[in-house]
């Protein structure tokens, strides 16, 4: 008789169990009802709020970014292009200091019934001065000096003539270039600002695509495709402020391509005057490190900063001497 009640005995224990499982999934699934139950939903209140917060969206203001001059104006910015570079080959250092200064003049010639601007690019006057460790500095006025040292000599060539003749649309893209001149860029950055073909609100984006060519060892050159990026930050009284970055989208690993590509990667910011139609203050700055460039221990680090900002009659002749006096 006792193997049966053994057996009595554990059929018991094992039908407890299994209801006891079953009540515990009850209990359970009863649970997650109400907590589901509880769950808070969006209240009129929070509904009202969201639709509000759409209805801002949709009538925020849009603005259109375009420049506007008028035929026979001319009109003039000071640029300021400052670069250091520290290179380290085979445990050697040595930096190499820049300054530009220089006086752009844009003379409008024709402004179209669409709108399309020409103008002749002009650089008035220029300063540069560039210093390497172990070498004597460098340095040129063109409204001073009347024989540019040898390195200065082409840009000495080019000082008060019409670099090229240019026609933009009212965004700011160009649509026809003629160069009369050797290119003298002082400093980087290019002549306009590409804008969007039409009005965008605060917080929109836009890109605009390039290509790069570096020049490789043997003279071959290999193309990157860039893209700076834009961004419409806000607009208050009337001044628009604007953002941009360059983003490379070709992969590059060989540290020789990258050493050339350096002074390409701006970051900064644009502050346009959206009833002038003209720029107020450029700022563009450059912070890259290369390694391996020249061997595995090598490094260049490259830090420049480019300003641009207009400047009246008055200031012209009297820009280049305040940064000489420094």
């Amino acid at each position: 008789m006792r193997p049966m009640k053994t057996r009595l005995n554990l059929a018991t224990i094992l039908a407890f169990a299994i209801i006891l499982t079953l009540f515990s999934a009850c209990l359970l699934a009863a649970r997650g009802d109400d907590k589901a139950a509880e769950k808070p939903r969006p209240s009129k209140g929070q509904d009202a709020l969201a639709a509000l917060e759409k209805a801002k969206e949709q009538l925020a203001p849009k603005y259109l970014l375009a420049y506007k001059f008028t035929k026979g104006e001319q009109f003039r910015t000071k640029v300021i292009h400052l670069a250091t570079v520290e290179t380290k080959i085979k445990g050697v250092a040595q930096p190499t200091r820049s300054r530009t200064v220089s006086t752009r003049q844009w003379r409008i010639k024709d402004v179209a019934a669409n709108g399309n601007i020409t103008f002749e690019n002009i650089v008035e006057r220029v300063e540069m001065w560039n210093s390497v460790e172990g070498r004597q500095e460098m340095k040129y006025d063109s409204a001073v000096d009347k024989s540019p040292p040898p390195q200065f000599e082409q840009v000495a060539s080019s000082i008060g003539k019409v670099l090229a003749i240019v026609t933009i649309e009212p965004n700011g893209r160009i649509v026809a270039r003629q160069d009369a001149q050797k290119q003298f860029n002082p400093g980087i950055g290019e002549l306009t600002i590409p804008f969007p073909n039409g009005a965008i609100k605060a917080g929109s984006t836009w890109p605009v695509d390039d290509e790069v060519g570096i020049r490789l060892e043997g003279g071959a050159y290999k193309k990157v495709q860039t893209r700076q990026q834009y961004k419409l930050e806000k607009v208050e009284a009337g001044v628009a402020t604007i953002t941009l970055e360059t983003q490379v989208l070709t992969p590059v690993n060989d540290p020789k391509v990258q050493v050339e590509l350096v002074q390409r990667l701006q970051r900064g910011t644009i502050k346009f005057d959206l009833d002038a139609g003209r720029l107020i203050h450029k700022q563009l700055d450059m912070d890259q490190s290369v390694f391996g460039f020249d061997g595995e221990d090598s490094h260049m680090q490259y830090l420049a900063r480019f300003t641009e900002e207009p400047i009246g009659e008055e200031k012209t002749a009297q820009s280049g001497q305040t940064e000489t006096t420094r």
